[in-house]
Formats: structure tokens, C-alpha cells, sequence
């Protein structure tokens, strides 16, 4: 991001002199890339802003929160209706914990990793670092995405040494609809930083690149404000409704690393569907979510003919990796007997753990013939770690796994299976809100050769259309005899071994 944004801070420019190279962490070519800082001294508005930006950290160390960026961070200097007025959104989030905006208009990594050796974070103990850089490096400074992702390394690293207590949120790269160069570059970043930050102490990786998105998951051009500016620039920077978006996707994790309750209640920040925003372990279940992970990216050599994917219900059911709960292996057997079947079912699981969970590797390198998903009934309850989604949201989780899946093994089939009732009888809310949620599925699958769309539900019902506790003795989880349904109808389907 190139354009100029106006300083809030006005103090005299201070001139400092550059910092030499530092190693970057490995790229993901395996090539170890030297990280330059560079400084933008000669531009008269950013050594002001750097001055400033001294002064005001000088008085101001107990910042609970530090945003470093560009041109989007710098944004939120903004408040200029109706297209830039970013104002209100920092007033909600981000002033109430005495924030400081270290965005530059313009920065690319070398840049920001300057101005951390130069005195912007001195001083500072921030609970949080929101992160968001690179998008730059991959316009204008025309750099590959493995030089990004070390930029990118080498700025992560930095913070980790100057601030050690500090955890870092690190956001991937926006969409653009700067050139389809750029979105293939940026989509290489995210896709080395989803798996690089998988699991790490300080970091927390979140890509909420699908808030800017239209359903079919092609970018909306309508949520930037540069194609309304008089120079009718292509889709670049979030307007002053995309932005807010953006804090309330970020809200739900950055409350989390610094220990304190979201800025807004979370059945409140209904402006994104959450659903579609990859995160990683939202609930504490009776298992540990993280190891499983690593079990499950263990499994690369099997080369499964199917892949399970889904929540508890799936977990639970049987197969490798194995559970230490298993309520249905002589359904699984009969299904699959020795076929290889790879189970990537996790419980407690949403649609967006799920979607955190492909792009941290657990999909990579499997071409199975078929993938079963059955994925969403959690999504429809809500806790304190996530609001519960509606229907529509619900549908558009599944599809957004759907699509992830396939860009990933263009030749597997899908077989989406329906949400499984529960609620004892068909008037419970959550029976409802299961039903109205596999219409939306039946209604988007219906016209597409490539799913195999699965309704067992009426199985696991009485006559009278209340629960059968005998097939689903928790009200969710079925039994032996109830995982014998759904072995049945992968069999009928085609899917379980022939």
C-alpha cells in the first residue's frame, strides 16, 4: 500500500541510521534468505511519523495491545465519512486498551523490521502485537512470496526477542484485486504461515482473508474503498464497514491472548460469519486437540482410499488415528474393513476448526477417492469461546470446506453427510435449526455432480419423530448400532469397501 495517510503525530523527523542484514528463518524453498531493514528517512511524512511515534511510546509504555502494519494499520488514523471512517472501530476495540497504531502507509517487512531496531517498541510490555504486514513486499517491492515469508520470519522474530512476554497475532495476507499474481503469491504466504505457526507458543496465526469474500468465495470488491476513489483503484484497502468486520474477526483470539473478555459480546458481533474464519482449538474436551493435530499430520504415508473429516461424531466412530474413545468399530469394520481410511474427525470441533486444521497441513499430499464430511452441529450451540451461527452460516462453513477440499485434491469426490438430529423432540430449537440447516445443504448440493449429499437423520428418529435414545444414548453420539446407519449408507453410496 503505497498512498500517503495523515500523521496524528506532528514532532520534529529524527534521522537515524539503518541496521545491518539479520538471518531470517528458513523460507519454505528450504533456502535460508538474509532480511535487509530499510528506512524510508527521505520521505519527509514517515520520518515525522517515526519521530512521533518515539515520543508517544516514551510516555505511553503500558499500551496493552500494539498494532504494526501498513497502510491498514495506519488506516485506523482515519476518520473520514463515509468510506474511511475508522475512528468508531478503534474507539470500540482498540482505544478502550490504550493501543498504539504503528502502521505505515507504504511499509513493507524491511521496513517495519527498521523501525523495531529503531526505538518503536522500546520500552513497551504489551499483553498483545497485532501484526498484519507483507502485502506490500508482494506489490510494488515486487518480492517472491519465499521472500515474504522471510521478511515476514524475520519480523515475528524480532518481536520475540525485544518484547519476551509479549504474544504475537499475526494476521495473513488480505485478498486484493490488484493482479491475479498477487493473490497467487499472497495465497503462497498464507498458506507457508498457516503451517509454520501451526503450533506455536508465542504466535497465533489467523487468516480472515473470507470476511472479504462473497459467497461462492470470489472477493467483493464492494467491502474496499479504492475503486470509489477518484483514480478507480482496484480493490486494496477495507473501507470503513470491511474494517470493522475485520476487528470483530480478530476480536474473539486477541481477547484471548491477553486474558481479557471481547470488547463487544460475541452473540453481538453478528457483521462476519465466524464460521468461515479458520481457527484452531476453541473448546477443552476430553482429549488433547493439539496432539491429535500432530497425529493426524503423522499419517502422510497411508495414502488413504477415505478420508473421514468432521467433529466428536466422526472421532469417535473408529480408525487412525486411533481414540482413546471408540464407540463404533465393528460398524467401521464392516464398513471398511482393511481399507485405508484416514479419520481427521476432532471432537468439539466447528466448521472453522476445520478449516484451520486443512490449512495446517492435516489434507496435504492425501488424493483420496472419496471424503466424507460430516461437520456442523457444534456450530449451532454457542459457548463462551465462540457464538453459535445460524443456518446460513452453518452452510456456508460446510462449503467453504467443501471447496477447500477440492482445491486440494481436484479428483477426490465429496460425500456431505446431513447434520444428525438431536433434541428429543422435532419441536427442540436445536432440531430445528439442524433442519433448517440440511435444507440450506440438500438445496446446495442438489445441482452438483461432485457431492454425494447423505441424509440419515430420519434413522435415529421414533415414529413419533422423537429422539431414539438407544441409537444416540448422549442425545448426540451414536452407538454401535447407530454408527451401523451411517456404515449402511456409505456402503449404499458407493464409498465403504466393496
Amino acid at each position: 500500500m503505497t498512498f500517503r495517510t495523515a500523521s496524528l503525530w506532528l514532532a520534529p523527523a529524527l534521522l537515524l541510521g539503518t541496521a545491518a542484514a539479520t538471518p531470517a528463518r528458513p523460507a519454505s524453498g528450504g533456502t535460508t534468505l538474509a532480511v535487509a531493514a530499510s528506512d524510508r528517512l527521505d520521505q519527509r511524512w514517515w520520518a515525522d511519523r517515526h519521530a512521533a511515534i518515539l515520543a508517544t511510546v516514551a510516555k505511553r509504555p503500558d499500551s496493552t495491545v500494539v498494532l504494526i502494519g501498513d497502510s491498514i494499520t495506519n488506516n485506523y488514523d482515519k476518520a473520514t465519512p463515509p468510506d474511511e471512517n475508522f475512528a468508531p472501530t478503534w474507539a470500540t476495540f482498540y482505544a478502550p486498551r490504550n493501543a498504539l497504531n504503528l502502521g505505515f502507509s507504504g511499509d513493507t517487512t524491511a521496513n517495519v523490521l527498521w523501525r523495531l531496531r529503531h526505538g518503536e517498541i522500546a520500552g513497551l510490555h504489551p499483553k498483545a502485537v497485532v501484526l498484519l504486514i507483507g502485502t506490500n513486499d508482494t506489490n510494488g517491492a515486487g518480492q517472491t512470496a519465499a521472500q515474504t515469508q522471510a521478511g515476514i520470519d524475520a519480523v515475528v522474530d524480532e518481536l520475540e526477542q525485544r518484547l519476551p512476554e509479549t504474544k504475537i497475532l499475526l494476521l495473513g495476507l488480505l485478498p486484493s484485486g490488484i493482479t491475479p499474481a498477487k493473490s497467487a503469491t499472497d495465497a503462497a504466504v498464507n498458506a507457508y504461515l498457516a503451517r509454520r505457526y501451526a503450533v506455536d507458543a508465542r504466535v497465533a496465526y489467523l487468516d480472515i482473508g473470507t470476511v472479504f469474500g462473497k459467497p461462492d468465495g470470489t472477493l467483493n470488491g464492494a467491502l474496499f474503498y479504492d475503486p470509489r476513489l477518484p483514480q478507480h483503484g482496484k480493490p486494496l484497502h477495507p473501507d470503513t464497514v470491511s474494517q470493522r468486520m475485520m476487528a470483530e474477526a480478530i476480536e474473539p483470539t486477541l481477547a484471548k491472548l491477553i486474558g481479557e473478555p471481547p470488547r463487544v459480546r460475541l452473540p453481538a458481533m453478528t457483521d462476519i460469519n465466524t464460521a468461515i474464519i479458520p481457527v484452531p482449538k476453541l473448546e477443552t474436551d476430553s482429549y488433547d486437540w493439539y496432539a491429535r493435530h500432530a497425529e493426524v499430520l503423522a499419517l502422510k504415508g497411508m495414502k488413504p482410499r477415505v478420508v473421514m473429516i468432521g467433529d466428536s461424531i466422526t472421532h469417535f466412530w473408529a480408525g487412525a488415528p486411533a481414540a482413546a474413545r471408540v464407540s463404533g468399530a465393528q460398524a467401521w469394520q464392516r464398513a471398511f474393513g482393511s481399507t485405508p481410511v484416514a479419520n481427521l474427525g476432532f471432537g468439539w470441533d466447528r466448521t472453522q476448526n476445520v478449516l484451520w486444521r486443512l490449512r495446517a497441513g492435516e489434507f496435504d499430499g492425501m488424493t483420496p477417492e472419496w471424503v466424507v464430511l460430516n461437520i456442523g452441529t457444534n456450530n449451532l450451540t454457542g459457548t463462551d469461546n465462540a457464538r453459535a451461527s445460524t443456518p446460513a452460516e452453518v452452510a456456508a462453513g460446510v462449503d467453504a470446506i467443501v471447496r477447500d477440499v477440492r482445491a486440494r485434491s481436484p479428483r477426490s469426490r465429496i460425500a456431505v453427510m446431513a447434520i444428525f438430529p438431536r433434541g428429543d423432540t422435532p419441536a427442540d430449537p436445536l432440531r430445528v435449526a439442524i433442519a433448517q440447516t440440511n435444507r440450506l445443504l440438500a438445496a446446495r448440493y442438489a445441482q452438483d455432480g461432485g457431492i454425494r449429499y447423505i441424509h440419515i437423520g430420519a434413522g435415529f428418529l421414533k415414529p413419533d419423530g422423537s429422539l431414539n435414545r438407544t441409537l444416540l444414548p448422549d442425545g448426540t453420539h451414536p452407538d454401535e448400532a447407530g454408527y451401523g446407519l451411517w456404515a449402511d449408507a456409505l456402503a449404499k453410496a458407493g464409498i465403504a469397501q466393496r
